[in-house]
């Protein structure tokens, strides 16, 4: 951006902040609504179709349409908002963000925004929004989409970082910005530099389980009597360690196992889902101590699923205050890729066990009912002002939610096969 255009561009900001004041003192308040945005990343269409399905008034609000999912998947963009006598393309363009903020403050009761904020945080008033949205009464909830919440100088490991730098830029400062304004804040593994999280939980995401069915058929061919299919589904491959995985398909394949790797970028989520009923393994991510989106899609489509769950500096507080024992995704990194792959590849029966429990895992904590769970407690506790303990929702050995189904059944130990605890295989 150019001098002139980067003055003009401030001169227009600034120059709407005194508006933006006195619109959020004049405006009539409306506020029953859950809100959730303005990213247009599948995560918020269910969680507020779960929040709507208890009885909620809850919808999203988007800057635009994502290349992967339909528009339809979400209830309103800035360009609904914007009032339509503003005719130029150029001008709903820029003005959409403050009219999409002003329409959050008018119905909006509770606000759930990444690190990267709401409607004005790709401004330069992007701090003010915070204090609006609190002067308003409006209560705010941080959910971390992924890149938005790496400080990377503050991550632990090293190899994360390094895949991280090769596709994400440093947003250190909103971090700790809006750990000190959200009235609450989930984090996940997304745990690196974060100065507070309300809920220690594995993952957040929730899904409509009823969309992804699970398998019908398990297929019995062991990479000799017949092909084993691979799916990864990367949005960065730099993260994912996608190149690792795609090492280790050729080494197998060397060995004269009929192994076939199907990669799926960027394609719309249905494609994805469809998919998912004609493969064997999802291998979803190696880099990062986590578990993503597509690992939670591929258990709930019955797939026995990898992911690494290897650093014991991440995992452990999940263990201890959360559901991850429960989890059966089998913990896998570069170093061992090779090796695992090869036993799911080898073991038909291994596979269906593990793609079996997968899917009763999501059923417990990634459906709608585990969403409204966690997130009725937390308004529960910022809007109604009640003692609600959010640091033990999941606590294994105490939580109500916990135990109202049975626990989940499977062959890992701590996510690893039983030969190979305490070490690579």
């Amino acid at each position: 951006m150019g001098v002139i255009r980067k003055l003009l561009y401030f001169m227009f900001w600034y120059g709407q902040a005194p508006s933006l004041l006195v619109a959020v003192w004049l405006l009539p308040k409306r506020r029953q609504e859950l809100i959730w945005g303005p990213e247009a990343i599948i995560n918020n269409k269910y969680w507020s179709e779960a929040m709507r399905a208890a009885g909620y008034a809850s919808k999203t609000l988007m800057r635009q349409v994502s290349r992967i999912n339909k528009k339809e998947d979400f209830d309103l963009y800035y360009d609904d908002v914007t009032p339509k006598w503003i005719r130029s393309s150029r001008f709903r363009k820029l003005l959409g963000p403050s009219f999409a903020f002003l329409h959050m403050v008018t119905y909006g009761s509770v606000i759930h925004i990444p690190f990267t904020g709401g409607p004005l945080g790709t401004s330069p008033l992007w701090r003010l929004e915070a204090y609006l949205l609190r002067s308003s009464g409006i209560k705010t909830v941080v959910l971390p989409i992924g890149g938005d919440a790496y400080a990377f100088s503050e991550i632990m490991d090293p190899s994360l970082r390094n895949a991280l730098l090769i596709d994400y830029g440093e947003i250190k400062k909103r971090v700790r910005f809006w750990t000190e304004k959200a009235d609450a804040m989930l984090t996940g593994f997304l745990m690196d530099g974060m100065g507070r999280w309300d809920v220690p939980i594995t993952n957040i995401i929730s899904i409509n389980t009823d969309l992804w069915q699970a398998k019908q058929a398990y297929s019995t061919f062991d990479g000799r009597s017949g092909y084993v299919r691979v799916l990864h589904t990367p949005n960065h491959r730099g993260a994912k360690g996608t190149e690792f995985l795609m090492q280790s398909v050729e080494s197998l394949q060397a060995e004269g196992l009929k192994v076939e790797l199907v990669l799926m970028e960027k394609v719309p989520n249905t494609q994805v889902r469809e998919m998912m009923q004609g493969v064997d393994i999802l291998a979803d991510q190696f880099i990062a101590t986590a578990y993503a989106l597509s690992a939670i899609e591929g258990m709930a489509s019955g797939l026995p699923v990898m992911s690494n769950l290897e650093q014991e500096s991440y995992t452990r507080v999940f263990r201890r205050y959360a559901f991850l024992n429960e989890c059966p995704i089998l913990s896998t990194t570069p170093e061992n890729l090779t090796n695992n792959l090869r036993a799911l590849v080898a073991n038909p029966k291994l596979r269906e066990d593990l793609g079996r429990a997968g899917r009763q895992y999501v059923e417990k904590y990634h459906s709608y009912e585990m969403a409204q769970y966690l997130f009725g407690s937390i308004y529960e506790k910022i809007v109604k002002g009640r003692q609600v303990d959010l640091m033990n929702l999941f606590h294994p050995l105490t939580s109500e939610f916990n135990r109202r189904k049975p626990l989940i059944q499977h062959p890992l130990t701590e996510n690893r096969l039983p030969a190979m605890k305490g070490g690579i295989c």
